[in-house]
């Protein structure tokens, strides 16, 4: 359930008002550790999707690089590590939690997430 509220809270916090150019790099920095966490769950479970999954990472990265102003380097970089840890945590509930409930409630909230993510990019 904590993860979930925060997972929850990130939401809320990307959707708070900033200026156009915050959305862009929030949303790929976000969209970037997101897929991290991902990528990196696929090779703990043997999942050949793990290589796609890399090519959408690279993808966000190459968008954030070009859209991250200059002096927010360590604010991004925290940002990416806040939501890849939370993110990380649904996967790790949603594949190891007990109770089916919990486990489908997380994997719902990661593909919501991801399905985000996914849909700004072409062919996503």
């Amino acid at each position: 359930m904590k993860t979930i509220l925060v997972a929850g809270a990130l939401t809320i916090l990307g959707l708070m008002p900033v200026s156009s150019r915050d959305v862009d790099f929030q949303t790929f920095a976000g969209c970037a550790a997101r897929y991290s966490a991902e990528m990196e769950h696929a090779w703990l479970m043997s999942d050949p999707i793990a290589d796609e999954l890399q090519d959408r990472r690279s993808q966000f990265l190459a968008l954030l690089e070009a859209t991250i102003p200059a002096d927010r380097g360590r604010d991004v970089l925290s940002y990416r590590i806040e939501t890849k840890l939370a993110h990380a945590s649904l996967l790790t509930l949603a594949t190891f939690n007990s109770d089916a409930r919990r486990a489908h409630s997380a994997r719902i909230v990661a593909e919501h997430h991801l399905s985000t993510c996914s849909a700004l990019l072409l062919g996503g």
